[in-house]
């Protein structure tokens, strides 16, 4: 059987839309690529996922509004979405964990994923990249 260079680009652009496709819905994967810790008087420095205890991988089911962590061989922390506003370009989320606040923004155009959580003295910014589970 033989395809078309044009039925081949057609493929091609599918499976490598960005993940606009569901508009808000369903089940995304998340790797975590870079985290800062800020304080007011020192300012920012890189952070490691342990010191704050935040997996490498979350699946976020915006659905079932709840955030998982998916490191391999662990089975997962689970923390509901306090808050959760989609639209045709994002999902914006927010919550409370203790005393901490947190908030995340999911570019559907880009996968691109920022974030930050609030913690006494200090605050981290998140960076990362969301795909379609």
């Amino acid at each position: 059987m033989r395809i078309s260079i044009s039925t081949a680009f057609l493929l091609a652009s599918i499976c490598l839309a960005p993940i606009t496709a569901s508009a808000g819905s369903g089940s995304y994967i998340c790797a975590i690529n870079e985290v800062y810790e800020c304080q007011a008087v020192d300012g920012c420095k890189r952070a490691s996922l342990d010191a704050i205890k935040l997996s490498a991988f979350i699946v976020l089911d915006v659905d079932k509004k709840q955030l998982t962590g998916a490191a391999i061989g662990d089975a997962g922390r689970t923390e509901d979405i306090e808050g959760l506003t989609s639209t045709d370009k994002n999902i914006f989320l927010y919550g409370t964990q203790g005393q901490d606040t947190w908030n995340m923004t999911v570019s559907l155009e880009t996968g691109a994923l920022t974030g930050g959580i609030s913690s006494g003295a200090s605050s981290f910014a998140i960076f990362g990249n969301c795909t379609l589970k």
